[in-house]
């Protein structure tokens, strides 16, 4: 089935929700109790210069100020709920439009690079971009109606001295784009170094070895001593830049507010409306500046967000069942032996019975997995697909984690790690109450079964074995298993 190509705005789309639209309503909310204070505090001013100051304008900037906290706390519960809907719907989708793609089990490539994805990436770009966003749009509205109120309060010039700041540290801000971008990608790298340096400390740390520990400690100092470099690096160039674009808004703002006061000086109720709002001004001045700086943030995560769509519909090497080398393959059933030269030929073979059990044998690196992912992928939902080291969701015990040994296992030339182990059962008990589980609770023409007796003891062999007797009596069961014979 083909699927019409996903987007970042597709992506987007996954924030519409209730959630969304009651976070942007608190932030109006929230930026218009902003400036009825900033309104309360121009009005407390002109009543002390006209001596008609009341206790009450205190109480009332004292609520719209606890309505600002308020709406802004309740905003983010909201933010967080539209992110949580959107990381779902993702998954979701993924959940809908991958299923059975049971080829990519055995693209190591694929899985690497999809996996973080689903794993952690697209989890915190998703609220990544929720809270950058919010961000923005909280800084854009108090800066609106903010200035509004000061405009139409105070003097009309002080808005365009807002806007005027804002125009100028954004061209600041695109004029070093690419250079401040190169620095942080450094940075990023840098940091990714450090963190696959750590990985191998458990085990160069732990074995004694003289020899692996020095190797690992001589690296480790080098990566540590280059990351270090690049976060300076990083650091001091967006606080330069946060520096410069605070004090060219502060020499805009307060150069227009002097303007103001010498144009105005026999009105002392709008001298004294300027003084009371200073405050308030270097606090917006402040936000015109955390809004430019944070698009460079927002461009990011919109570039981030190309990679998680792209992660939505991971395509299979073409190539995969070239891997599998049927002349070294054979597949057994009772007293006859078989050689197919095609997957095709390998399904008939399956399908030329209902019942019974059929064993593929072959050295290492023949195949032997990927003809069973390959047989799955042709069979489709008529077969139950039993991978190696799986981390398939029983009843009986929890998944594996994502830090499974197994989770990128293949039939090469390598040791079989154990399945993942989990307090109060072994990895052998967990693969007899996983195939007991089949049995009970599965239905299926033809059973898949990747070495079902890897990790078994005799006793458990023998109870196994019998479990797979009671599937090929019901139906077709094609195994890899470490056992002598069908």
């Amino acid at each position: 089935m083909t699927h019409p190509p996903i987007t970042r705005l597709d992506f987007l789309g996954y924030l519409r929700c209730p959630a969304l639209y009651v976070m942007i309503a608190l932030m109006v909310t929230e930026a218009l109790f902003s400036a009825l204070t900033t309104w309360l505090i121009i009005k407390t001013g002109r009543d002390i210069v006209h001596g008609e100051f009341v206790a009450e304008n205190l109480i009332w900037i004292l609520a719209t100020q606890s309505g600002v906290y308020i709406a802004s706390a309740a905003s983010w519960y909201f933010a967080e709920r539209a992110g949580f809907h959107a990381f779902g719907q993702y998954m979701l989708r993924f959940a809908g439009e991958n299923h059975a793609q049971t080829r990519l089990l055995s693209d190591r490539q694929a899985r690497k690079r999809i996996e973080p994805f689903l794993t952690g990436t697209t989890f915190r770009s998703v609220f990544g971009f929720v809270r950058e966003i919010e961000d923005q749009l909280r800084l854009f509205l108090g800066l609106l109606f903010n200035a509004a109120v000061l405009g139409l309060e105070i003097d009309a010039g002080l808005p365009a001295a807002y806007a005027a700041t804002f125009v100028i540290l954004m061209v600041i801000q695109w004029a070093v784009r690419r250079r401040l971008a190169n620095i942080c990608l450094d940075r990023q790298h840098q940091n990714s170094r450090v963190a696959a340096c750590g990985y191998g400390a458990w085990d160069n740390v732990l074995t004694g070895n003289q020899y692996n520990w020095r190797l690992w400690l001589d690296e480790f100092k080098r990566t540590v001593r280059d990351c270090s470099r690049a976060q300076v690096r990083a650091t001091m160039a967006r606080q330069s830049l946060s520096a410069l674009g605070g004090i060219a808004g502060l020499a805009i703002v307060f150069s227009t507010v002097t303007f103001v006061a010498f144009n105005n000086l026999g009105d002392i109720a709008l001298l004294v409306g300027l003084a009371t709002t200073l405050p308030r001004q270097i606090v917006m001045i402040n936000a015109v500046h955390e809004l430019t700086a944070g698009w460079n943030d927002v461009l990011a995560l919109w570039t981030r967000l190309g990679s998680v769509v792209n992660s939505m519909r991971p395509q299979p090497d073409p190539n995969v069942d070239k891997r599998i080398k049927f002349d070294r393959l054979v597949l057994r059933e009772e007293d006859r032996a078989s050689v197919c030269s095609s997957v095709e030929e390998a399904v008939r073979l399956v399908l030329a019975r209902p019942r019974g059990r059929v064993l593929v044998r072959g050295g290492n690196g023949t195949g032997k997995s990927t003809l069973l992912a390959a047989l799955k992928a042709e069979i489709k939902d008529r077969a139950y697909y039993w991978p190696s080291t799986d981390r398939l969701a029983f009843r009986c015990v929890p998944t594996a984690g994502p830090d499974d040994p197994g989770a990128l296992n293949d039939d090469e030339d390598e040791p079989r790690p154990r399945p993942p182990k989990h307090a109060g059962i072994s990895a052998g008990e967990r693969q007899l109450k996983s195939l007991e589980e089949i049995v009970q609770h599965t239905d299926a023409q033809v059973y898949l079964l990747d070495e079902w007796d890897a990790h078994l003891d005799p006793a458990d062999r023998a109870m196994a074995d019998s479990l797979v007797d009671v599937l090929a009596q019901r139906a077709r069961v094609v195994e890899i298993a470490r056992r002598d014979g069908p």
